[in-house]
């Protein structure tokens, strides 16, 4: 029963069947004292809207640390087993399904203890996991000394963050010093209004009475200034906390590997983004009021005691049962706001997509479906904000009812000390003065677990990205590429079938090369390869017969290569910034590209170089954009040139110059051409060859297929 209770602590209940097989693994990541996201979990096992498979789950467990086995089994060797299992079943002969085996009750029921992602723990007969298993395949795992249990990846999480705010340190301690002068300051009031009624006008001490405003006034003054001075400390380091986590996050951002984006929504990246001013407003919330809020109570705890010792141990009792009330809510402000934050990522990558794709939406009328499309995921989005809204409301009427309760309490035991006359009225108003005080600071800390927990999950959201492997760019310097030799390469997409097997071919200085192959054969995906954007399953990649590609710099590498793709993606700017991609123009590697047959091109221009392209080149054709993503690849003088339908959009003119200009370049770049258009390079190619059914094939002279 022990192990039943830690299960039942660590299972992950999915409601969606496509996340069955990661919400196993992530609850063996629990069960065994870890912590990953669905996300990652869902990336690196290659998840879609259809799931996954058991290559996915067992490439991702060895990816996180797991030692993992596919295996055939039997029931008999489920229970010798005697550890976790991922079982895959078909349930209702119908639905392939994921669940965890997680034991054999032999002294009991004689039944298996079933972790099921769509219901949670349940148990099972014999006969009946006989029924649904009926693959007899399963994956064995085992955490192996690369896991990182949940105790570490906290560590790592306080080092990140502590690394972020340790500048603030010098802001922080002037911000809280001022936030106590500023409390303290706030208590003379009370103070006075206590001396003005008990010992100031009933004496009719009017020299007192004077000098006591005046010295009220300096205080209240100085409050005012400090205030001040306060926000501006705030501001300042507000300014500097977000240019720097804004920085790093989006530094790291775009240090990872293609591959993480090209599995990703915009709309995620713009969402997690703003994460960022979560965590600073929290920040800034903890660093003021928070902490201002602790040290009011202690304040104002002390002063209780000196004018009744009796409200003060009052107050220290209801206090705690106060937070607790509120505290008890944690758990579910932290799974409400992580829908929240969810769902905003989805609608924005919605808005996104219908943008983009505007063209397409009015060219098939489809206007009614994007809107009916919208208003489900807005609706879902703005469910989700109410459902939170909710919990906010109950978690304040709690708080509120219980704060009543709380300063009538008050009140009353103090109302009853001045009629025993324990306690003269001045300072009956001076207790009430105080009592609201504390009651806005006990508050204030009940209600801070919101803003913190949403900051929690902002943080984590964004450690989750921070904290993924970055792209190696270390190695080797080459000066020059002679030759490229592929050898035995194999790559396939996590959990999917290979797309490429055993490929072999060479590039050489020299000749022109053509890859032909249908749409989807994965002609462009193998360029990735060659860019070193995806990293292969087997073989090797040889430059100038002696280096390996995967021991070569990967900056050096993308110098040295150049890439003109059928699509072009340019950023709003001029021509020139989306030729040059640089701060500074080198004059002779523009005139020698001009040289090349592109002045006309850039003459047809309105402004020439200074031409404004518009957000992603809507002020350019397609033949335009084609054109500009051609003098983009060249302007670098790129030893290596990757050519993915280079002249799908050109008209005839602007076809015949580039293939002429192809034929130029020839001797001094290794050229590759990507297409599955024969007729347009067959004239102009030295070796044609042919991606099918996951191989490459040399065309030979009669158009036939001959193995390499």
């Amino acid at each position: 029963m022990k192990i039943n209770k830690l299960i039942q602590k660590t299972f992950a209940l999915q409601n969606d069947l496509t996340d069955c097989g990661v919400g196993c693994l992530q609850s063996l990541i629990r069960y065994y004292g870890g912590d990953i996201s669905l996300e990652t979990l869902r990336e690196k096992s290659g998840t879609s809207k259809t799931g996954t498979t058991l290559l996915g789950l067992f490439q991702c467990a060895k990816a996180i640390g797991f030692g993992a086995d596919g295996c055939e089994a039997d029931i008999d060797a489920l229970i010798i087993h005697g550890e976790p299992v991922i079982l895959h079943v078909i349930i209702d002969q119908k639905f392939e399904h994921y669940v965890i085996c997680y034991s054999y009750n032999s002294l009991g029921n004689h039944q298996f203890l079933i972790g099921d992602p769509a219901k949670g723990l349940e148990y099972w007969t014999k006969e009946y996991l006989e029924e649904v298993w009926q693959s007899k395949t399963c994956l064995t795992l085992k955490p192996n000394s690369e896991f990182q249990k949940k105790v570490q990846t906290n560590s790592e999480k306080r080092k990140w963050l502590k690394n972020l705010i340790k500048e603030d340190q010098e802001a922080v301690y002037i911000i809280i010093f001022l936030g106590v002068i500023f409390s303290l300051l706030g208590m003379s009031m009370s103070i006075f209004s206590q001396k003005l009624i008990d010992d100031i006008l009933p004496k009719k001490k009017i020299s007192l009475l004077i000098l006591s405003i005046s010295f009220l006034g300096f205080l209240l003054f100085a409050r005012v200034i400090i205030q001040t001075l306060r926000e501006f400390y705030i501001i300042k380091q507000a300014k500097a906390f977000n240019e720097r986590i804004n920085g790093k996050f989006y530094s790291s951002l775009l240090r990872l590997p293609k591959m993480f984006f090209d599995s990703r929504k915009i709309g995620d990246f713009v969402a997690r983004l703003n994460d960022t001013q979560r965590i600073q407003m929290v920040i800034k919330q903890l660093i003021t009021n928070t902490t201002v809020d602790i040290l009011g109570i202690f304040i104002s705890i002390g002063f209780l005691f000196f004018y009744s010792w009796k409200l003060a141990v009052a107050c220290i009792i209801v206090s705690p049962i106060i937070f607790y009330m509120i505290f008890r809510f944690n758990k579910k402000i932290i799974e409400t706001q992580t829908n929240v934050m969810q769902a905003y990522s989805t609608n924005e990558a919605n808005y996104i997509d219908s943008i983009r794709g505007i063209e397409v939406v009015k060219g098939f009328s489809k206007q009614d479906l994007f809107v009916k499309r919208n208003k489900t995921i807005f609706g879902f989005f703005q469910t989700k904000i109410f459902e939170l809204g909710k919990l906010n409301l109950t978690i304040s009427l709690y708080s509120g009812l219980s704060l009543v309760v709380f300063l009538l309490l008050i009140l009353g035991i103090s109302s009853y000390s001045v009629l025993s006359n324990e306690l003269k009225i001045g300072e009956l108003m001076a207790i009430i003065g105080i009592s609201s005080s504390l009651l806005s600071s006990i508050t204030n800390l009940a209600l801070v677990t919101i803003p913190i927990q949403e900051a929690k999950v902002a943080f984590d959201r964004m450690f989750e990205y921070s904290s993924l492997e970055k792209e190696k760019v270390e190695g080797l310097e080459i000066k020059e590429i002679e030759s490229i030799e592929i050898k035995n390469i194999d790559f396939r997409f996590n959990g999917r079938s290979r797309l490429l097997t055993q490929v072999s071919f060479s590039l050489q200085k020299g000749n022109i090369t053509c890859l032909l192959g249908e749409s989807g054969s994965g002609k462009t995906t193998l360029t990735e390869v060659l860019q070193k954007n995806y990293l292969p399953e087997k073989g090797d990649i040889i430059i100038n017969k002696n280096t390996n590609l995967k021991d070569i710099s990967l900056n050096n590498w993308r110098n040295l290569i150049g890439i003109a793709q059928q699509n072009i993606q340019l950023f709003n700017g001029n021509i020139l910034d989306n030729i040059t991609l640089d701060e500074h123009l080198n004059e002779q590697k523009l005139q020698e590209l001009i040289s090349l047959g592109f002045d006309k091109f850039i003459n047809s221009l309105p402004q020439g170089f200074l031409t404004l392209v518009g957000e992603e080149g809507i002020n350019l054709s397609g033949g335009q954009k084609q054109l500009l993503g051609w003098m983009r690849a060249l302007y670098h003088n790129p030893q290596f040139l990757i050519l993915d339908e280079p002249t799908s959009s050109l008209d005839k003119d602007n076809r015949k110059f580039i293939y002429q200009l192809i034929q130029k370049l020839k001797f001094e770049k290794i050229i590759f051409i990507i297409t599955h258009q024969l007729e347009d390079i067959k004239d102009i190619s030295d070796e044609v060859l042919f991606l099918e059914n996951t191989q490459v094939f040399k065309l030979s002279n009669n158009f036939e297929l001959v193995n390499i």
